[in-house]
């Protein structure tokens, strides 16, 4: 317990679900703005170009 309201209670009451949820949110949001400062790709990449249709 590295903080004082770190208490087993308290982290038996969180919900994991809740918990990956707001962290793939973060994610997600962070994905969209690299979006809007990246520039698109020239040529798409070797995978998406139908490598895998044989």
């Amino acid at each position: 317990m590295s903080t004082p309201t770190d208490s087993p209670s308290a982290a038996a009451d969180r919900d994991p679900v809740q918990e990956a949820r707001a962290h793939l949110e973060q994610a997600l949001a962070a994905l969209d703005r690299l979006r809007e400062v990246l520039p698109p790709p020239s040529t798409p990449p070797p995978e998406t170009a139908g490598g895998e249709s044989a």
